[in-house]
């Protein structure tokens, strides 16, 4: 129980944003080397604590490196490129981006360990709970079976992890035991026994950060959408009917947000998405989404989006054109591109006099913010620091040399050949200004509705029913597109458009950024194609391999993973 003390006062405050609990207890007092199950719980209090702490892991798991990485810098629609004496480490971000790994990879080794913690955790919580008399402590039974349910729940999305990285893992319920591995049938088994018998007893209402039916659910058709790969038998009958079952309200009332900003703003305002299932909670100086701004933004764009903090200039998105500015001919990659002129989401971010804001990207000049106006910018240019030293900064959809002229332009357009300004800057989860204390409150959404509308989709035009599958897309798509240029851009009344690999596309659109892309291209065959800095795979690299940290900790662990 140490590490729970250890984060004790981190716990109360994030309890105090997720469920309104406020401690008073002076939790300095307490002599935290002596602390045991048997006299911790001493309260509701410590209990709701023990219960947030696994879902406070899960926001780091899922959004705050190693797991983001590879389902992401392994794909095709984001690269952290080496910029002159910054970004190589190591080599870490060229061979995912090749699919050259080894089985020493830190981030690896990341997306094994970062699971397993949760799970341990979520083990060690359920053994606790069973035990509790929750009467004695002013709860209820039907509470008992939500927080074990919610756990449950949690420790099965940590597994769906590693299913999908690793396929042959060992499952773990008690922390005591020392298991091998699983075939990959049993544990998507497991997975499935854990989601059904857990879903009855979760809330269809739950508070903020916590689990509820339809992210049971939502996980559920996540199991099934990807059954195929992960154990040789497809389920796409049951993911589409479980999806369908949550857009239907089996599970409680979601519906899709109007606004396409509307989901990934939770947080920032009283506004909460009516489309988000499942989200991790923030607040400025207890829980920050701090690690995607800092690997996305440049030292520079404190200035342009107003705040503090620095950004280490690593990662954005594949180069959409070469280095005479013409579109690469790659099927894959090439996001920005992807999207349609018409579309909202294209546009160059800015704030609104309204504290509103548009677009999901920077990209071009950036330019310092007007703090007199408290929106918008000025016409002052923010400068660069490294190649561009002095001199304007401005995002190029490129990768190359290009602040070395001719010299330059001859080392190619390579992972190890970017610079400061390389790359459009992903900004879908807005960070707004610190001075309307706006900035690092958002939340972030891990299920959302939309994506059971894509789910159905995808089965409706796995089983040829295209006009169907156009009908689900178009219902999360036309937030996106003014009403004037709506005709042009539904796949309902463009059906021919509606191609497999336009579903491959419009799947990275909707879901830039939120850990799905990995997963999308293997389920849809091509996570080992060519696309920008990478040759067709010469072998299979759909799973990682079992990380050599792993196997040298537990004997009974074998390399289940082929050419490793």
């Amino acid at each position: 129980m140490k590490n729970i003390m250890k984060n004790i006062k981190k716990l109360f405050a994030l309890i105090s944003l997720t469920i309104g609990i406020f401690a008073c207890t002076d939790l300095t007092e307490i002599p935290y080397d002596t602390v045991t199950a048997e006299n911790y719980y001493q309260d509701k209090d410590a209990i709701v604590a023990a219960l947030v702490r696994p879902f406070e892991h899960a926001h780091w798991c899922g959004w705050d490196g190693d797991r983001w990485y590879l389902q992401e810098l392994t794909a095709d629609q984001f690269v952290w490129t080496q910029k002159g004496r910054h970004g190589y480490d190591g080599g870490n971000w060229i061979r995912a981006h090749r699919h050259t790994w080894t089985v020493e990879e830190g981030i690896i080794n990341g997306g094994w360990v970062g699971p397993y913690q949760g799970i341990v955790q979520c083990n060690t919580f359920i053994a606790d709970f069973e035990k509790l008399d929750y009467l004695s402590f002013g709860l209820t039974d039907v509470d008992k079976e939500d927080h074990i349910g919610q756990l449950r729940t949690l420790r099965a999305w940590y597994y769906l992890f590693l299913i999908d990285f690793f396929r042959h893992v060992p499952i773990s319920t008690d922390n005591v035991t020392i298991v091998g591995q699983s075939k990959p049938q049993e544990v998507f088994a497991f997975i499935e026994k854990e989601l059904k018998e857990s879903l009855p007893g979760l809330p269809e209402t739950a508070k903020a950060g916590r689990l509820n039916k339809a992210a049971a659910a939502g996980l559920l058709a996540r199991l099934y959408l990807n059954a195929e790969v992960w154990t040789g038998t497809e389920r796409y009958a049951d993911a589409q009917k479980t999806a369908l079952d949550i857009i239907d309200g089996v599970y409680g009332s979601f519906s899709l947000d109007p606004d396409y900003r509307g989901p990934f703003i939770d947080g920032l305002t009283e506004r909460r998405s009516t489309e988000n299932i499942w989200v991790f909670p923030h607040r400025r100086n207890i829980y920050e989404f701090g690690w995607m701004y800092n690997a996305f933004m440049h030292y520079q764009a404190r200035y342009s989006l107003e705040n503090t903090w620095g950004g280490w200039n690593g990662i954005h998105l594949s180069p959409s054109r070469d280095l005479n500015g013409d579109l690469y001919a790659y099927k894959l990659g090439k996001p920005y591109e992807k999207f349609s002129d018409d579309d909202f989401r294209k546009q160059s971010f800015h704030l609104n006099s309204d504290d509103t804001y548009d677009g999901f990207f920077l990209i071009g000049q950036q330019y310092v913010f007007n703090k007199d106006a408290g929106y918008g910018f000025t016409d002052v240019k923010v400068l660069g620091t490294e190649e561009w030293n002095g001199k304007p900064l401005q995002y190029v959809d490129q990768v190359g040399r290009i602040s070395e002229g001719a010299a330059g332009l001859a080392k190619g357009s390579h992972v190890e050949t970017g610079e400061e300004n390389s790359g459009v800057r992903f900004i879908k989860f807005p960070w707004l200004p610190e001075s309307k204390g706006l900035f690092q409150n958002n939340w972030v959404a891990e299920i959302r509705l939309s994506e059971m509308y894509y789910i159905v989709a995808e089965c409706l035009f796995r089983n040829n029913d295209v006009t169907g599958a156009a009908k689900m897309l178009d219902a999360v798509r036309k937030r996106n597109f003014p009403q004037e240029k709506w005709a042009i851009n539904s796949y309902e009344q463009n059906l021919s458009r509606l191609t497999e690999d336009e579903f491959v596309d419009e799947l990275g659109r909707e879901f830039l950024g939120e850990r799905h892309r990995r997963t999308d291209l293997i389920r849809w065959n091509r996570f080992g194609a060519e696309w920008w800095d990478k040759p067709e795979d010469a072998k299979d690299n759909t799973v990682f391999p079992i990380p050599s940290r792993a196997l040298n900790s537990n004997p009974l662990l074998q390399q289940t993973t082929p050419g490793f």
